[in-house]
C-alpha cells in the first residue's frame, strides 16, 4: 500500500500549527533542524531577458552533509551564459558566522544575505570572497569573484500544497512551499562579466527529515511561460519502501496572476509515459515523452512533454566510491540528475472549449530509482 499523501486534514493544520487560509511569513524562516537526515534549501531560478540564467541556493547543509549532524552554511551559485557556457561560485561559512531568523525569511552568512517580505519581495546579496577550493555536486570553485544584488517580486500568489508537509509513512516528511513567478532586476558579475540585469524568476523552500535519494523513486519538476500562461509542474513519485505513492502537483496562472488551475491529488490525474530513452553516460532508461492528464469540475488539463534534450546531467552514481556504489547497488539504486529543454503543449478546456498551447520547458529528472 502506498505510503504517501499531502497533510492537508483539517487534523494537519491543527497539529502542525499552520493557518489553512493563509501562507504566513514565518513559514518562509528557518523550519528544520540540523540533525542527520534533515536539510533545508532556499532556492531561486532567474531567466534573464538575454538568455543567461542564474541559480541560486542558500543551504544550511550541503547535499554530502545531509546524512550528518551538524550545518555547514553553503551558498551554490550556478550560471549559464547566453551562448549555453555553464560557470559554478560555492561559497561556504563557519556556522558561528551564519544567522537565521525562524520568524521570517532573514538570511546572514557570512556577508551572503537573502531577505524575503511576506512571500511577496526577495532580495539576495552576493559579494567576491576570497579564493579557496570548494566542491560540491561534483563542480568544482575556486575563485569567488562573484558579486550578486538582485530584486525579486511576486506575480502571482505563492502555492503551498496543503499544510506543505508531503507525508511518507508516520516518521518522514518532505515540504515544499513555492512562488512559481517573480520579476527580477538588478546587477551581477559573473565571471568576469558586469552587467544589468532583468527577467523572470521562480522561487521555492524545501525541508525535509528524510534524505530525497531514500524518499523518492524519481521526480519530474519544471516551471514555464506558455502563451499567456504560467505553468508550475512537481510530479513526485515516492521510493520503493513507501509503494510509489505518486503526487503529481501542477499550477496555471493566467498573465494577470490569476490561478485558473490548482491540483494537489492524484484521484484527479492519469500520468503516462509514452516513450522513453536510454542516457548514453548511464545506460538508464529514463522517460522521454510524458503525458499528464487532470480534471477538475469542468475543467480538463492536458500536458505533454516530448523529444527532450540533455542540458546537464550529474551522475551521483558515478561520481560515488565503490563502497557507496555497493549501498546503492543493495537498494536498487543508481541515482541521477538531469536537466533538459523540451517541447511541451499544453491544452486546457473549459465549458466546452479547448484551447492548445506549444511552447517549449527547461526542466528537470532527479532520478534516484535504478529502473522506471
Amino acid at each position: 500500500m502506498a505510503q504517501g499523501r499531502i497533510m492537508n486534514q483539517p487534523e494537519d493544520f491543527k497539529k502542525l500549527g499552520i493557518n489553512p487560509n493563509k501562507v504566513e511569513a514565518w513559514e518562509d524562516g528557518r523550519r528544520d533542524a540540523d540533525e542527520a537526515g534533515h536539510a533545508e534549501v532556499w532556492y531561486l531560478d532567474c531567466s534573464f531577458d538575454d538568455n543567461s540564467t542564474l541559480v541560486l541556493g542558500f543551504r544550511p547543509k550541503s547535499v554530502d552533509q545531509v546524512v550528518k549532524k551538524g550545518d555547514n552554511p553553503n551558498v551554490a551559485i550556478n550560471y549559464t551564459t547566453s551562448d549555453g557556457k555553464p560557470f559554478y561560485d560555492y561559497r561556504l561559512y563557519d556556522v558561528k558566522d551564519a544567522y537565521s531568523s525562524k520568524d521570517r525569511l532573514d538570511l546572514k552568512w557570512g556577508p551572503s544575505t537573502l531577505v524575503g517580505k511576506d512571500w511577496k519581495e526577495y532580495d539576495i546579496h552576493v559579494e567576491p570572497e576570497p579564493d579557496q577550493e570548494l566542491v560540491m555536486e561534483g563542480k568544482k570553485s575556486v575563485e569567488h569573484k562573484t558579486a550578486v544584488d538582485l530584486h525579486f517580486k511576486a506575480e502571482v500568489e505563492s502555492f503551498r500544497p496543503g499544510s506543505g508537509y508531503i507525508a511518507f509513512g508516520d516518521k518522514y516528511y518532505y515540504n515544499f512551499i513555492c512562488v512559481t513567478r517573480l520579476s527580477v532586476s538588478g546587477k551581477v558579475k559573473i565571471n568576469g562579466e558586469e552587467k544589468e540585469v532583468k527577467g523572470s524568476a521562480y522561487y521555492n523552500h524545501q525541508w525535509f527529515n528524510i534524505h530525497p535519494l531514500n524518499a523518492f523513486h524519481y521526480w519530474v519538476w519544471g516551471r514555464q511561460t506558455i502563451g499567456k500562461y504560467g505553468v508550475l509542474l512537481y510530479d513526485m513519485v515516492g521510493a520503493d519502501y513507501f509503494g510509489r505513492p505518486r503526487i503529481p502537483l501542477m499550477t496555471i496562472d493566467d498573465d494577470n496572476g490569476k490561478r485558473i488551475f490548482e491540483n494537489t491529488s492524484a484521484e484527479n490525474a492519469e500520468v503516462e509515459i509514452l516513450d522513453t530513452y536510454v542516457q548514453e553516460e548511464t545506460n538508464k532508461v529514463t522517460p522521454k515523452t510524458i503525458r499528464y492528464k487532470f480534471t477538475q469540475d469542468d475543467v480538463q488539463v492536458e500536458y505533454t512533454i516530448t523529444d527532450p534534450k540533455e542540458i546537464n546531467l550529474i551522475n551521483y552514481y558515478g561520481l560515488a566510491s565503490d563502497e557507496a556504489k555497493k549501498q546503492y547497488d543493495a537498494q536498487d539504486m543508481q541515482p541521477t540528475y538531469t536537466r533538459y529543454l523540451a517541447p511541451t503543449e499544453l491544452k486546457i478546456t473549459c465549458d466546452g472549449q479547448t484551447e492548445t498551447i506549444d511552447s517549449s520547458m527547461l526542466y528537470e529528472i532527479n532520478f534516484p530509482g535504478k529502473k522506471l
